[in-house]
């Protein structure tokens, strides 16, 4: 167009390609630093959930020798701590869920940009803290339903 309205040839234009294969690698880097993040926040998030069920573990000892004594099965305790921990990570689930969309609400609010946010990705989300809940409890849970009752009633508070 240059050439064809502008006979002259005093007028230069440069592309530079490679600006645009930085920003193309750059692009294509992005999601995997954003994936490494959020995989780093599922194992913190994991072990700390752990960790706090293998306290309530171990302050309810006298409890669960209590239940094995008047009847529970092992498989009982077990179920009871993974109830806890699966009500526990639903929790912390619809919470981080509802943060998350409420903060992309104010950002896309405060730049004007239109929200989009698909069905499956907080459904995602919640699925993927609720599975990582249940994997990081069932060690506490395999530990309180492997207890010895005798040693756990002898256990002090």
């Amino acid at each position: 167009m240059l050439q064809q309205f502008h006979p002259k040839n005093d007028v230069a234009m440069i592309v530079p390609f490679e600006l645009l294969r930085k920003a193309e690698q750059t692009q294509r880097l992005f999601p995997l630093i954003l994936g490494a993040i959020a995989g780093v926040s599922l194992v913190v998030g994991g072990i700390g959930i752990a960790n706090i069920m293998l306290a309530v573990v171990t302050e309810r000892t006298r409890e669960i020798g209590v239940r094995r004594a008047l009847g529970a099965t092992r498989r009982d305790i077990a179920l009871q701590f993974l109830v806890e921990t699966l009500i526990l990570t639903c929790c912390g689930g619809i919470l981080g869920v509802a943060l998350g969309l409420s903060l992309a609400a104010v950002v896309a609010r405060v730049l004007d940009l239109p929200l989009i946010v698909p069905l499956w990705s907080p459904l995602v989300a919640f699925g993927v803290s609720v599975v990582v809940g249940l994997l990081s409890g069932g060690y506490p849970a395999r530990r309180a339903a492997l207890m010895d009752p005798v040693e756990a009633l002898r256990h002090a508070n």
